[in-house]
C-alpha cells in the first residue's frame, strides 16, 4: 500500500467543467490545448485559457496535467515543442504523451517536466511499466483492459499508475485501434475519433448475415464504474483514480468527481462507503450506457457489452399509454419537472423530447409524481407506442441545484493574515500560505489618529477577515494603537495587494531548471534489410531475402501476463513491454506507432532494436519527410519497412465481444469485417486489403492473414518485384 493519498483525476474539457471539478474536490484535473489532444472535439484551452486554468487551479491546491496524447508527424513536431514549451512555462505539472518522438524530445530538452504515458501508449503489463520508468516517465496511465491483480505487479516496478476509474471505454486497446482512421479517415490517434465502435453491425455466420438475439450494437461497451473497489485500487497502490469525460458537461464532472471524493475520503477515515439509491440514479441521469467494472475486475461481457443501445439511457420514469394530435399520454413512476429531457425507448431510432409544457388534468403544471398520468408535446419521429418506456435523460432540478453548488465553492485554501497598525505609519499587512510563501503590503496612506468612532479590534479583523474573490480563508491576527482611524477602502485595497502577491507566488509550484538543446547521438545499428517482411505465409518457399513472421519471429500485440525477461532474435515486436526484453536484431512493429524522424531514433536507441515499420497512418510524402531529416540528423538513412498490402487489424479486444463470436461483421453500409480469435483477443480486420506502394523504406511488409492460398504467392511475387524494380 502506498503512503500518500490517492489522485482523485477529473476532466476538463473546457473552464467550466475545470471549476466544476475543482468545486467537487479533486485532485488535479486533466485537460487538453486546442493543439495535439485526443479529444479533439472537445471545448479545449487556447493559451489565455490554458493560463488561467493553469493558475485558477495552483491557487486552489488543484494539480494541472495538460494531454499532448497523439501521434505526431515529422512536420508537427516543432509545433508541439513550442506548445509544450509554453505548457513548461505556464508551470503545467505534467504532460500526457502517446507519441515516442515527443517523449524522446521533451525527455531531452525539458529534463524537470513531468511526462505521463498515456493509456494510448498501450502500456498494459508490468514489463512496459518498467521500460518508460527506465526512460524517464513518472507515470503510466495502463489500459482499461489491465485486471487488478496486473495492476498490483505493475505498480511493484516503482512507476506511479494510473487507472480509468469511471466513465466511457474502448471497446479496443487504446493506441491500436485504426477503424475511424480506415473507414472515415479520421485518425483516433491523432484524436479524430469518428465512434464506429456506437454503430449497427450484423454478425455474420455460415455465410449469412442476420440481426442477433444479443442486439444490433455488437461493439458498444456499458462505462466504467468501479466506485465499489476504491479500497481494493488504494490497497493495490494505485497512485491515481482517472474519471472519464472531457466532452461532458460540468455538471456530470462535479456530480462523478463529488461521488468519487466522498468514497475516498470515507476510505481514509475509515468508513464504510456505498452509493445511495439516490446518488446512484442522479448519476445514471447524468451519462450511463449501462455501468460495469470492466476487465479491471474481471466483468463477464453480458455486464461489460450495451449491445440493445449505444447512447445515453437515462433512467425510466413512466410508460407511455396512448399518441395523439402530437401529444403522448403517459403514466409516471418517478417525478417529472418542467424542461427535463425525455427519450421514449423506440425502433427504429428514440424518439426524443422535452417536458416543455406538462398536463395534468387538462392543467398545465410545472411538475408531476409517480402515479400521476400527464399528457406531453411529442412532435418527433418514430411516434411512441403504448407501453414503451418514458426515459429521463436529464433532470432539470437537479442541474439546478448542482450549478448552485459549484457556484457557492467555499474557500479552501487557509491563509494567515498579520496586521500592524500604528498611528503615524502605513497599515502593513503580511500574508502567508501553507507553502512557505509570504508577502506584505503597506497602504499608501498613513493611519491618523480617530476624532471619533474609533476603529475597534474587533472591526478591523472582521473586515480583514473579507478574501472577496480570493479562494484563501483567512486567519487574522495582529497588533494596533487605541483610537485609530483608517478608511475602509484603504483597509481593502491593501489587503487586495497583499492577496494578489502571494496568489502570484502560489502560482508556480516549483522552480524549472528551464530549456536544454536537443543532442542526440545515434549510432547506425547497420541492420540487415529484407526486401520483404511477411505475415501469415508459414509453410511456403519465400524469395531470397524475405522474412516470414511467424510466431517464433513475432512478440504479440498484448502480452499480459509476460513476466519473465525473453530473448528475442531476428524478429518484430509490437508493444511497449517488448523493449524491455533482451532483443537482437529485431524490428520495431507497425503497432508501435513510429510517425516521425524522433520516434524513429528512440525505438532506434533501445539496444537490440535495429529497424523499424512505419505506421500505417504514414503517407509516402510523410514517410520521405521522416527518412530525409533521419539522414540530416545522425548520418545515415536507418533501415525501415512500409505496409503495403495486407488487412491491418482494425481493433483489438480483450476477450470478444459476443457470447458466440460469429466469423465476421457486416456494417451498416455493406462493409464485411473478418474476424479471428488469438488466444484472449479478437481481431476485427479490415473490410478489404490495404493497398500502397514504396518509394522509399528499405523493404516492404506484406500480411496475408484471410487471403486465399492461391492469391499469397501472386501477392509476394508482386511486393518483391516491386522492391527491386523501383528506380
Amino acid at each position: 500500500m502506498q503512503n500518500r493519498k490517492i489522485e482523485l483525476l477529473a476532466p476538463a474539457g473546457n473552464m467550466d467543467a475545470l471549476k466544476a471539478a475543482v468545486s467537487a474536490g479533486c485532485d488535479a484535473v486533466y485537460l487538453g490545448s486546442t493543439l495535439f489532444s485526443a479529444r479533439a472535439f472537445a471545448g479545449n484551452f487556447d493559451h489565455d485559457q490554458m493560463t488561467e486554468a493553469i493558475r485558477y487551479c495552483h491557487d486552489r491546491n488543484v494539480r494541472v496535467y495538460v494531454t499532448m496524447n497523439t501521434l505526431l508527424y515529422e512536420t508537427e513536431i516543432g509545433n508541439a515543442m513550442e506548445e509544450a514549451g509554453f505548457l513548461y512555462e505556464q508551470g503545467a505539472d505534467a504532460l500526457l504523451v502517446q507519441d515516442f518522438g515527443l517523449f524522446h524530445r521533451l525527455r531531452i530538452e525539458y529534463p524537470d517536466f513531468e511526462l505521463h504515458c498515456s493509456t494510448q501508449m498501450h502500456i498494459h503489463n508490468p514489463a512496459g511499466c518498467e521500460f518508460m520508468k527506465k526512460m524517464g516517465a513518472s507515470r503510466a496511465v495502463v489500459a482499461r483492459e489491465t485486471p487488478i491483480e496486473i495492476v498490483r505487479e505493475c505498480v511493484k516496478t516503482g512507476i506511479d499508475i494510473e487507472v480509468f476509474a469511471y466513465g466511457a471505454i474502448c471497446i479496443s486497446y487504446s493506441g491500436q485501434c485504426l477503424m475511424s482512421s480506415a473507414i472515415k479517415h479520421r485518425s483516433g490517434n491523432r484524436g479524430m475519433c469518428a465512434q464506429l465502435c456506437r454503430l449497427r453491425y450484423a454478425p455474420i455466420r455460415n455465410g449469412i448475415a442476420r440481426q442477433d438475439p444479443e442486439g444490433e450494437y455488437l461493439l458498444s461497451p456499458k462505462d466504467l464504474n468501479v466506485i465499489d473497489q476504491i479500497p481494493e485500487l488504494i490497497e493495490a497502490g494505485v497512485c491515481s483514480l482517472k474519471i472519464e469525460g472531457r466532452m461532458k458537461r460540468p455538471e456530470y464532472v462535479w456530480l462523478v468527481t463529488r461521488t468519487f471524493r466522498e468514497a475516498i475520503d470515507a476510505y481514509y477515515a475509515g468508513k464504510p462507503y456505498q452509493v445511495s439509491r439516490q446518488r446512484l440514479r442522479e448519476l445514471m441521469l447524468m451519462f450511463n450506457r449501462g455501468f460495469s467494472e470492466g476487465h479491471l475486475f474481471h466483468a463477464g461481457l453480458e455486464d461489460r457489452m450495451s449491445h440493445f443501445r449505444p447512447n445515453h439511457r437515462g433512467v425510466e420514469i413512466g410508460r407511455v399509454l396512448r399518441y395523439e394530435n402530437n401529444r403522448v399520454q403517459v403514466k409516471l413512476s418517478a417525478p417529472l419537472y418542467q424542461h427535463d429531457g425525455l427519450r421514449i425507448l423506440n425502433e427504429p431510432h428514440d424518439t426524443g423530447l422535452t417536458a416543455v409544457r406538462i398536463w395534468k388534468k387538462d392543467l398545465l403544471v410545472n411538475e408531476a409524481g409517480a402515479g400521476d398520468v400527464v399528457w406531453l408535446e411529442c412532435k418527433s419521429l418514430p411516434h411512441p407506442r403504448r407501453n414503451q418506456p418514458l426515459q429521463k435523460t436529464s433532470d432539470a432540478r437537479l442541474l439546478d441545484q448542482i450549478a448552485g453548488a459549484i457556484h457557492d465553492q467555499p474557500k479552501v485554501c487557509p491563509v494567515s493574515l498579520s496586521y500592524e497598525a500604528e498611528i503615524g505609519k502605513p497599515l502593513k499587512l503580511t500574508v502567508s500560505d501553507e507553502r512557505g510563501n509570504q508577502v506584505s503590503a503597506c497602504s499608501d496612506q498613513v493611519i491618523e489618529a480617530a476624532e471619533k468612532a474609533p476603529l475597534t479590534k474587533e472591526k478591523l479583523e472582521s473586515n480583514l477577515a473579507k478574501a472577496g474573490e480570493f479562494s484563501y480563508l483567512l486567519q487574522v491576527s495582529g497588533t494596533m494603537d487605541q483610537n485609530i482611524f483608517l478608511p475602509v477602502s484603504l483597509l481593502n485595497e491593501t489587503r487586495r495587494r497583499a492577496l494578489s502577491g502571494l496568489q502570484a507566488k502560489r502560482f508556480h509550484l516549483r522552480q524549472r531548471a528551464g530549456h536544454k538543446p536537443y543532442v542526440f547521438h545515434l549510432d547506425d545499428p547497420h541492420a540487415h534489410a529484407y526486401d520483404l517482411l511477411v505475415e501469415g505465409a508459414e509453410g511456403m518457399n519465400l524469395p531470397e531475402n524475405c522474412l516470414s513472421l511467424d510466431s517464433d519471429h513475432e512478440f504479440p500485440v498484448v502480452c499480459e501476463k509476460e513476466h519473465a525477461k525473453l530473448k528475442l532474435i531476428s524478429g518484430v515486436i509490437r508493444e511497449p513491454g517488448a523493449l524491455n526484453q533482451n532483443l537482437s536484431h529485431v524490428i520495431a512493429g507497425m503497432n508501435l506507432n513510429c510517425c516521425n524522424s524522433y520516434s524513429l531514433a528512440f525505438l532506434l536507441s533501445v539496444p537490440g532494436v535495429d529497424s523499424v515499420i512505419f505506421s500505417s497512418e504514414c503517407t509516402n510524402a510523410e514517410i520521405d519527410r521522416i527518412l530525409k531529416a533521419a539522414e540530416a540528423r545522425f548520418g545515415f538513412v536507418p533501415v525501415t519497412y512500409r505496409l503495403v498490402y495486407g488487412r491491418r487489424t482494425l481493433m483489438y479486444i480483450k476477450q470478444g465481444f459476443m457470447n458466440a463470436m460469429p466469423e465476421s461483421m457486416k456494417d451498416m453500409e455493406g462493409r464485411v469485417y473478418p474476424l479471428i480469435r488469438n488466444d484472449e483477443i479478437a481481431e476485427v480486420l479490415e473490410p478489404e486489403p490495404y493497398c500502397s506502394d514504396n518509394p522509399y523504406c528499405s523493404g516492404s511488409y506484406v500480411i496475408l492473414k484471410e487471403e486465399p492460398e492461391e492469391k499469397k504467392k501472386e501477392i509476394i511475387l508482386e511486393a518483391y518485384e516491386e522492391i527491386h524494380e523501383r528506380v
